[in-house]
């Protein structure tokens, strides 16, 4: 385990910024950093306000904070850092100098702190607890990219078989329609055996049993998609659901007017609509909605 840190970090100078109204406290933590510039590189805010402003702006490695602090204090930064989406992961340290109670500490972390460092400053424990911070958000960020890149190969195998099916019920579908023209200039005898075939055929195109077997596997790749967007929007149909699925594997709208049987057309009114139920603007397209919700 201290194996992967070291190698996490090696080579690598981490932004950190540090929060603090008082001036001495944040020289002191300013001074310790520089004296590892090879590993740190600091940026600097008077209290949480200011801070919020500056991560608008950059996204540091790690957050230092003092707790009491004017305008914003360090709690309420963090749940401000825990709630923007390029700050969300971001470690957090907080300083404290009074509020070292378990309660207080409790509190720390219930609003989202990773750590916290008890004035007056130690060197050491400055370094080690900086360094152990940074060094779990990589390791955390690498597991989540290898993960996400297994989602998008799951995805990617999960739409061929979809696109498949789709081709499959497409030429049956063809085929279909051949046997009916053939069928409407039978005579009686061979007219009842090419109905016959074509209700066999029409009963292999079971589309509701396709979906099912397509909902298994979706849902083991994402487990909470349709719990998440039926908890959320309430109005949404089950062919709204199937949509959004598709969406959600990036098959585009004429893959899914394909699996579907309907027009690119209206794939394209039946997304407004799901938009209009899921009161988004409609300067933005189904596609991005979805893939911005957090599930």
């Amino acid at each position: 385990m201290y194996r992967l840190l070291d190698d996490i970090m090696k080579n690598k100078v981490s932004q950190v910024l540090l929060v603090d109204d008082n001036q001495q406290s944040l020289r002191t933590l300013l001074n310790f950093l520089q004296k590892k510039s090879n590993l740190y590189q600091p940026l600097t805010a008077p209290n949480g306000k200011v801070a919020a402003q500056i991560v608008q702006k950059v996204t540091p490695d790690l957050v230092i904070t003092d707790w009491d602090m004017p305008l914003m204090d360090g709690l309420s930064l963090i749940r401000h850092l825990r709630k923007q989406p390029n700050t969300r992961s971001v470690p957090v340290i907080i300083v404290t100098g009074i509020n070292t109670t378990p309660e207080n500490l409790q509190e720390a972390f219930e609003a989202g702190a990773n750590d916290y460092l008890a004035k007056p400053f130690n060197s050491v424990e400055l370094y080690a607890r900086a360094k152990a911070a940074i060094a779990m958000h990589q390791a955390l960020r690498t597991i989540q990219a290898q993960s996400e890149m297994i989602k998008d190969q799951k995805n990617r195998e999960l739409s061929t078989k979809t696109m498949v099916i789709a081709q499959k019920n497409q030429l049956l579908d063809d085929i279909r329609k051949d046997i009916q023209a053939v069928t409407q200039q039978a005579g009686d005898g061979l007219k009842k055996d090419l109905i016959s075939i074509e209700r066999k055929i029409k009963n292999s195109q079971s589309l509701n049993d396709e979906w099912d077997t397509f909902k298994l596997h979706f849902e083991q790749v994402h487990p909470r998609f349709f719990e998440v967007l039926q908890h959320n929007f309430k109005n949404l149909s089950q062919i709204d659901l199937r949509h959004c699925a598709y969406i959600k594997i990036g098959l585009s709208n004429k893959e899914i007017s394909r699996i579907l049987s309907i027009s690119s057309e209206s794939v394209v009114k039946q997304h407004y609509r799901i938009k209009k139920k899921m009161g988004f603007a409609t300067n933005k397209t189904l596609g991005e909605v979805v893939q911005a919700l957090q599930f």
